[in-house]
């Protein structure tokens, strides 16, 4: 253990678990480790799943299952569709839903954002997606460049590539009045505030939620209601 970590292998992966919230995950290299901001962005929508009593939400860039395992175990009648480009993350998501008994309120897809095909809606959206620009990669911690997938990372020049894929798919994928939960750069929230704006999407920044640096790190959009003719 000493010698992994004098290697700059991440203390989570030397001892091969960690705790996220109130549950235990199984984790392995190369497979985003859950950072403790995240654990905010499920508490933000946690509060409204529960104030709208959601009963189905969709995990985009899954990784772990962190996010949508914390969820489940939190809230008894939830289910939970998951997404990840990754077959190692959709393997250790579905090893962790199976070990926190799970599995039959999970469906777990192995995709990228661009390419989820289907015609089921939800109340909720949720994502802690690849938000780095491509210039500060350089300046990420050796153990996160040595050990962990750049490809959940790397967000693009401005990082917002898949960023804007979600916005798509949360145009078709989510109900009127629906909610989408981001975990995102610091420089990201007013870059949002203007694309949603300019797009004409039928999505708008909701809300904005400060990390425990005191640093604007999570966003909420909704989908307009329609309007009658």
């Amino acid at each position: 253990m000493c010698e992994k970590r004098l290697q700059q292998m991440p203390v989570q992966y030397i001892i091969g678990e960690w705790d996220f919230r109130d549950i235990n995950l199984k984790l392995r290299p190369p497979v985003f480790i859950p950072r403790p901001e995240t654990e905010m962005l499920v508490e933000i929508a946690l509060q409204d799943i529960k104030t709208r009593n959601v009963e189905r939400v969709l995990e985009l860039c899954c990784g772990s299952g962190a996010i949508s395992c914390s969820l489940l175990h939190a809230v008894k009648n939830l289910s939970a569709v998951t997404i990840d480009i990754s077959p190692d993350a959709c393997r250790l998501c579905a090893e962790n839903a199976h070990i926190l008994s799970l599995t039959d309120r999970m469906q777990i897809e192995n995709c990228a954002v661009k390419d989820f095909s289907s015609d089921d809606m939800f109340d909720v959206i949720i994502s802690n997606p690849p938000y780095v620009l491509t210039g500060d990669m350089k300046d990420l911690q050796p153990e996160i460049l040595l050990y962990e997938d750049v490809e959940a990372l790397d967000g693009g020049a401005d990082g917002l590539d898949v960023v804007k894929q979600i916005f798509t798919l949360a145009s078709r994928h989510l109900n009127p009045s629906g909610s989408l939960f981001l975990e995102v750069d610091l420089s990201h929230p007013r870059l949002i505030r203007d694309l949603l704006a300019d797009g004409g999407e039928d999505l708008t920044l909701l809300a904005t939620h400060e990390d425990l640096a005191g640093e604007t790190r999570f966003v909420q959009i909704i989908k307009k209601q329609e309007t009658s003719t």
